[in-house]
């Protein structure tokens, strides 16, 4: 099985993360949850959205590029890979809220919070070591915290494929079960997984690294039982402990729903999830959707300060405006910024990784 194959349903599994995380954020500006009733609690811990993606990072890398050679010139083509992927549209944000910060200046529009446009969050952000413990306050594009911690796990990747050559992958496989003891560990200690910046790297590596356990796993076992039933099953388990509030079980749900549909696609079956086009559609959008949502904000916020209207008093018109926005604005990167900027350095790094982009492919 050609590992550098799209699984769409991953693509699609990326489409719901990123939605539930945006309907988490939108939950925290017009306060919408309460109207679900008994649900109300799965948008309230959206958050675990992105703990959805650090899984899925740690799996995708592992089955694409387990193979790099533990070399500097190795390392130093698979970071420059994986800066292609986040860095353009990640700097371009950044522009984009510069642009519009002057812009409030010279208007005589004031932020609410000048801190958050600090020079010195301004230099984190740019060497993406925000999610580090350099900051202790939202700054700038603030959702970008969770690039910040990939980009830990990146630097990291190639001395850990190394070592699961070196001592074995199936020390991979054993380290599942400790992955998620220390996640929940973590996750009794803070009281939740919604950590950020100086303790997000705690929340980030157990999952990563279960994902990149998971990927060395899979092969061994899609072709006994490649089916849906585990995926279905793993969501079940997410939403029922969102509901009852159990983050670290929660996150476990998302790990076996991903692993049923890994194998699943794995055993080249047909696609459930990313046979929906629009799912499909949006998780190839997921990166600048999830990247677009603080700009929105920003312009949304100034909208309706500029127009007297308070928020809370106009909560469709605020979450319309969110959803136009944020959903615009991911277009625009994804089709000036983030595609064309991934061709043009992986024709220099990775011709075939190119190819498939060009052609519409977003195995990773």
């Amino acid at each position: 099985m050609n590992r550098r194959r799209e699984l769409t349903d991953l693509t699609a599994c990326r489409a719901l993360f990123a939605l539930w995380v945006f309907a988490y954020h939108v939950n925290l500006q017009v306060e919408y949850a309460h109207w679900l009733g008994p649900l109300a609690p799965v948008i309230a811990h959206g958050y675990l959205g992105v703990d959805g993606f650090f899984i899925l990072s740690g799996l995708l890398l592992t089955r694409v590029d387990q193979d790099i050679p533990f070399s500097l010139r190795g390392a130093m083509r698979f970071w420059g890979k994986r800066l292609a992927r986040i860095y353009p549209v990640h700097l371009a944000v950044i522009v984009l809220l510069g642009v519009l910060f002057l812009a409030g200046k010279a208007a005589g529009v004031t932020p609410r919070e000048p801190a958050r446009f600090s020079g010195v969050a301004l230099l984190c952000h740019l060497l993406l070591v925000q999610g580090w413990g350099t900051l202790d306050h939202w700054a700038w594009n603030y959702p970008s915290w969770s690039i910040s911690t990939e980009w830990a796990g990146y630097l990291l990747f190639p001395l850990m494929i190394a070592a699961s050559r070196t001592f074995y992958q199936a020390a991979f496989v054993v380290s599942l079960p400790l992955c998620f003891t220390v996640l929940a560990l973590v996750a009794w200690a803070f009281g939740g997984l919604n950590l950020t910046f100086g303790v997000s790297l705690l929340r980030f590596f157990p999952e990563f690294i279960a994902g990149m356990a998971t990927a060395v796993f899979i092969p061994f076992v899609a072709d006994e039982a490649p089916n849906r039933t585990l995926a279905l099953g793993g969501a079940g388990v997410a939403l029922i402990f969102a509901v009852t509030g159990h983050d670290a079980m929660t996150v476990f749900g998302l790990w076996l729903m991903l692993f049923g549909l890994g194998m699943h696609g794995d055993a080249g079956l047909p696609a459930s999830l990313g046979a929906i086009r629009p799912l499909r559609a949006m998780g190839v959008l997921s990166y600048a959707f999830y990247m677009s949502f603080a700009p929105a904000e920003l312009m949304t916020a100034q909208l309706f300060r500029h127009l007297g209207i308070a928020r809370a008093a106009a909560p469709l018109a605020v979450a319309g405006a969110l959803v136009a926005l944020t959903a615009g604005l991911a277009v625009l990167l994804h089709l000036l910024v983030e595609k064309p900027a991934r061709i043009a350095f992986n024709r220099r790094l990775d011709p075939e990784r190119a190819a498939a982009l060009a052609e519409g492919s977003v195995a990773l």
